[in-house]
């Protein structure tokens, strides 16, 4: 690969990583709310998720299922299920409420535990504090679980990068250190970006302000589940 393919991958990967998607809503979401430790689980499910992807591409398992009209579109609909029942339980969770008990326990995770994902009455910079434990799991689950049920990443390792890897011997390896970069690359994005979160957490955590990042994060997720339900 020639320094000018290198360099015009490096420039189309920073581009497709700055669009806000699904990993966007998430990250911002669990850091607002839980802080920038359950920001940075969220981004350790989605970088073990990419490692999943890179090495199935690498092995060619990405394209025989992307061939596979029914494999495929169990993994679409999947996908889209999973960002419905997200923003679903996300919305649940901020509907009006007539009175919350001072003592009853902040909901930690979108679905998890025994209620929805913590709501607006709560106040959020106590919510770490109350089971940090299931907000790691619960903020990994997610990370981990959008992203190996996305299906735009699977054609993103299937139709972007061979784009830059000829044929012949050596081009595993060479998309694998393409993929490696990618990943390198978005994890550098999104821990600046966590921590730019964590430096305005104390504005982002205001009850308005609050309540319209977790709504607007809840429609994002079933939008785009809608948008990858109706994809082909």
């Amino acid at each position: 690969m020639s320094d000018i393919q290198l360099v015009s991958f490096v420039a189309a990967s920073i581009l497709i990583i700055v669009v806000p998607g699904v990993d966007f809503a998430l990250v911002t979401r669990q850091t607002v709310r839980y802080g920038r430790r359950a920001g940075f689980v969220v981004l350790a499910g989605l970088f073990v998720a990419a490692l999943v992807h890179a090495t199935l591409a690498t092995a060619g398992l990405s394209a025989l299922l992307v061939s596979s009209p029914r494999l495929y579109t169990v993994l679409r609909i999947a996908g889209a299920l999973y960002l419905v029942y997200l923003g679903g339980s996300i919305l649940w969770a901020t509907r009006p409420r007539r009175r919350a008990p001072a003592a009853q326990p902040v909901p930690v995770g979108a679905g998890g535990g025994g209620g929805a994902p913590g709501g607006p009455s709560a106040p959020p910079e106590h919510a770490p504090a109350v089971d940090e434990p299931h907000v790691a799991r619960r903020s990994f689950v997610m990370g981990i679980t959008s992203q190996l049920l996305n299906v735009k990443v699977v054609i993103f390792y299937v139709s972007f990068v061979p784009q830059f890897v000829k044929p012949g011997d050596g081009a595993a390896a060479r998309t694998a250190v393409l993929a490696a970069t990618f990943i390198g690359l978005a994890v550098l994005w999104w821990a600046c970006y966590i921590l730019l979160i964590d430096r305005l957490h104390a504005w982002l955590t205001r009850p308005a302000v609050l309540l319209v990042i977790e709504r607007l994060t809840a429609v994002i997720l079933i939008v785009l589940a809608v948008r990858i339900a109706l994809s082909r």
